[in-house]
């Protein structure tokens, strides 16, 4: 249990002189985000600008500056976000400093190399490689293990990751997180958190159930042997879904796998991720600053839920993105089935 009115936070600004600054006191609004398809927490802060006996405020959150936002829900202080600005506006007419922080994940996103791995590394040794090349910390590293081909790549660190990812989930070892905990690098599966909150309509403030077949819906996967370049290659096999709602087809070559057992178990996962409806589920809740991208939490909203002896019980989705309204209190959860 949590009680949502002890719910509170604050933010310490971190100078290389060692000392702290609180700078609670002084925030307008502040938005911490964890969004789907981004490997980086982002904080987006609005703060008056003030004068101290050190300099001024907007001088101590000026780029690349560290910071440390904290929650607690009545039971002790626990670190949510750490990061540094990559932002930062002023605006004298109201005396205040906007800025924009990022976990150390960003540097995923800002930095490109080549890579070449061997065949037979996983989707968690890529990680481990790049991040030991790049000085970053590891935290839980779940996975993908599933072994990979032999390919090369280049551009972003953070593209390299997520096209390993996809190939691990063609293989059937998908639903993995990137995301930065206490500063390190984490790699966690969906739906693994051991606290598991439940959101219904006692406590939500509105949510919408959205099902769509409209893109990236599967319901059928050919595999084709050997890859030709001036005629059309074998079948080898077909492997059917839910074709009642209709024919949509992936394609798959035998050539890249290791057998045809890979390629069918391949095929299986693309209709085990893809070949169900899409579900949207926005959700917006009192904050919970525990609840992360990835976790699961069991909903009983609106028609999100279950009957059972006509007393509407909660299901389980997993939160696709979050968003916690530092100020307002308030959090927008995404959720997917």
């Amino acid at each position: 249990m949590i009680d949502l009115t002890k719910v509170d936070y604050r933010l310490t600004l971190l100078p290389p002189s060692g000392s702290k600054i609180d700078i609670t006191d002084l925030m307008q609004s502040a938005i911490l985000e964890e969004m789907e398809g981004q490997v980086a927490a982002k904080l987006a802060v609005n703060i008056k600008n003030i004068k101290r006996d050190d300099g001024w405020i907007h001088q101590h959150a000026y780029l690349a500056k560290r910071m440390v936002l904290e929650a607690t829900d009545g039971n002790g202080w626990k670190e949510v976000f750490r990061g540094s600005s990559f932002v930062w506006k002023t605006t004298s007419e109201d005396h205040t400093v906007d800025f924009i922080a990022y976990d150390p994940n960003y540097r995923l996103v800002t930095s490109k190399e080549h890579y070449y791995f061997k065949t037979g590394m996983t989707g968690a040794g890529s990680v481990k490689v790049i991040a030991g090349e790049w000085g970053i910390p590891l935290g839980k590293i779940d996975g993908p293990n599933v072994s990979l081909i032999k390919k090369m790549y280049r551009g972003y660190l953070s593209d390299t990751i997520k096209e390993r990812f996809k190939e691990s989930s063609e293989k059937g070892d998908s639903g993995y997180i990137v995301r930065s905990t206490l500063g390190k690098l984490d790699v966690v599966k969906e739906g693994m958190n051991s606290t598991v909150y439940e959101l219904t309509d006692a406590t939500t403030e509105g949510s919408s159930d959205e099902h769509s077949i409209d893109s990236g819906f599967v319901t059928r996967v050919k595999i084709y042997g050997n890859e030709a370049k001036e005629a059309r290659p074998k079948v080898e096999s077909v492997i059917s879904g839910r074709t009642e709602l209709g024919i949509m087809q992936e394609i798959l070559y035998k050539s890249d796998f290791d057998n045809a057992g890979a390629a069918k178990a391949a095929g299986n996962a693309i209709l085990k991720e893809k070949g169900k409806p899409e579900i949207s589920r926005p959700l917006n809740h009192p904050d919970i600053p525990w609840i992360r991208k990835g976790d699961k939490v069991s909903v009983a909203s609106g028609t999100i839920g279950s009957m059972k002896d006509g007393v509407q019980v909660g299901i389980n989705c997993i939160v696709k993105s979050v968003t916690h309204d530092i100020v307002a209190k308030r959090m927008r959860l995404q959720l997917k089935g």
